[in-house]
């Protein structure tokens, strides 16, 4: 839920952001395209740290749902580190729900999301797009027009709010009239939206979405193999009856199957991307957040395995995929 995405990321006071200004030089412009995926994005935050590392800048990013939240915050000053640290203080499921405001009843969606919007501003505070010195790019769907908005300018907020209302369980978000969800469903890997508007050489796809090979493999499962003990099962079987979110209960068969649509654009997305990296996948519940450290680790192992690739993206002699067609039909920017 998005709450659980806010509270990881939730300051006690002002955050002390600290922007790493970008070097001049003729060197070439990398871009990332962050994925969307719920807790699985934390990936994200494994590859900024291993890029900043290395020395790698990026000049630009384009992020739906997780993907934006990420992003949002790495461009506005916090460091992939400090995303690490802040990502340790969830690991207790009732954090989830003090930043809940349940929708009763629950016509629109399960929740609100404004507790959450709330303290997302508490770490943003007004901040806008035009304050930022990268070009941020945060994708959303208009519901009623099903458009794809990217969103690159006003207040980032607003923007990341809109971008992770998972349908069905965050209530549509209104942006300057339209009702807004999750970017994910639209364009859950938008490499296209940095090909065709920001001002990048290169780009870097990171997909935490599972491909036709993870379906077939089983990596994409509701269940774990592993057995668990008889309370545990028990409790299980109770909430099988009464949480619609359940493995096979109606909001779990309507994610899955919006799932089934982001594999399929995502397989045809990342193709326009230089190089796409794909953190290990494995089973996780979608809002598992206590699993940070396993999700951060991904990210950095998939950066580390490939930062030769990533060096040689950086050079002049590399092939690109520019000449590619990357207009979406039914698009607007905000």
């Amino acid at each position: 839920m998005f709450g659980a995405i806010v509270r990881f990321f939730k300051r006690e006071s002002t955050p002390e952001r600290q922007d790493r200004p970008l070097h001049g030089g003729p060197r070439l412009k990398l871009g990332l395209a962050l994925s969307s995926g719920g807790a699985r994005g934390l990936a994200h935050v494994g590859v900024l740290q291993v890029l900043e590392e290395n020395g790698i800048e990026v000049h630009a990013i384009a992020g739906s749902s997780m993907g934006a939240y990420v992003g949002s915050l790495w461009a506005a000053g916090f460091s992939g580190a400090k995303l690490g640290e802040l990502a340790a203080e969830m690991q207790d499921r009732r954090t989830l729900w003090r930043l809940a405001d349940p929708i009763v009843p629950p016509v629109k969606g399960l929740f609100r999301g404004l507790k959450a919007k709330a303290h997302l501003e508490r770490s943003l505070g007004d901040l806008r797009f035009e304050d930022l010195e990268r070009e941020l790019f945060v994708v959303t769907l208009d519901i009623d027009t099903k458009e794809r908005v990217v969103i690159s300018k006003g207040r980032i907020s607003d923007a990341v709010h809109a971008s992770c209302a998972m349908p069905g369980i965050i209530a549509p978000v209104l942006l300057d009239g339209r009702r807004c969800v999750d970017g994910g469903v639209v364009d859950p890997v938008p490499v296209g939206v940095l090909r065709k508007y920001s001002h990048v050489d290169r780009i870097l796809a990171i997909s935490v979405i599972p491909t036709f090979q993870d379906v077939e493999e089983g990596a994409c499962r509701n269940e774990p193999d592993e057995p668990r003990p008889f309370f545990r099962r028990m409790m299980s079987g109770m909430n099988q009856h009464v949480n619609l979110m359940a493995p096979g209960n109606a909001i779990d068969t309507f994610r899955q199957s919006i799932r089934a649509a982001q594999i399929r654009i995502a397989h045809d997305s990342v193709k326009g991307a230089d190089l796409c990296l794909r953190p290990r996948h494995f089973y996780a519940p979608w809002h598992d957040y206590s699993n940070f450290t396993r999700f951060i680790e991904a990210g950095r192992q998939v950066a580390t395995d490939n930062l030769d690739a990533i060096r040689a993206l950086l050079k002049e002699d590399h092939q690109t995929h520019e000449d590619e067609n990357h207009n979406m039909v039914g698009e607007r920017v905000a």
